[in-house]
């Protein structure tokens, strides 16, 4: 097993696990810092895909090192931004009707399922943005995707500029993925933000979870 291979299916899902305890002890006094902890590790995750990407795009695309279940859930090889942002809504919405009768009294929770005015126009307005550039980057891979089916490359050179342009479309995908993030959480509040990154870190894990007894 190479090196990005072993962060992969061994590294990021153990720090994955030790992040969701972290948050899940540390919410009763959730801070920015402890956020800025979990966006740290999202981003030397991020920084790991990138270089694996610039060393050899094809295999960081096919992503042998996930679970067929996470490979078949896979926008460019990874997350869709915007099911970060489903996710938040679906995560608000089961908590605003659990804590209704609460809210009627005028007591406030102060997690997701209390979102304010504005936080939910702010929300919106990203999830527009974050909608709009799935469409670009869908467009530019279906340009890459088009290009590898014309004639096969007659030089190597020409083989290399087909396949380094499937690195920058994982690279923008997952540049969008983590300012998708930073920007969901900058909106938040800290208690709400460790809720939603530990529904995130649930929903991945289990679907390694998943996948892997499938696989298995």
């Amino acid at each position: 097993m190479d090196s990005y291979q072993s962060v992969f299916t061994a590294v990021w899902p153990r720090q994955l696990r030790r992040l969701r305890r972290e948050l899940r002890s540390g919410r009763a006094d959730a801070d920015r810092a402890l956020v800025n902890r979990a966006l740290a590790l999202y981003e030397s995750f991020f920084l790991a895909r990138s270089a694996a990407a610039r060393t050899d795009p094809v295999r960081a695309f096919a992503a042998p090192w996930a679970t067929a279940l996470e490979r078949a859930a896979h926008w460019v090889a990874g997350w869709r931004p915007n099911a970060l942002i489903h996710l938040l809504y679906s995560e608000s919405s089961l908590r605003f009707e659990s804590q209704l009768q609460n809210l009627l009294l005028g007591v406030h929770s102060g997690d997701l399922g209390d979102l304010s005015a504005a936080q939910l126009a702010r929300i919106n307005e990203l999830q527009e943005r974050t909608v709009r550039e799935e469409v670009e980057i869908a467009a530019e891979m279906a340009a890459v995707q088009e290009g590898l089916a014309e004639p096969f490359p007659r030089s190597d050179a020409e083989l290399e500029a087909k396949v380094g342009k499937l690195g920058r479309v994982l690279r923008r995908a997952d540049e969008l993925r983590l300012r998708t993030l930073r920007e969901v959480v900058e909106i938040l509040e800290p208690v709400q933000a460790v809720d939603l990154l530990v529904a995130a870190a649930d929903l991945e894990i289990g679907m390694r979870e998943i996948g892997l007894e499938h696989d298995g």
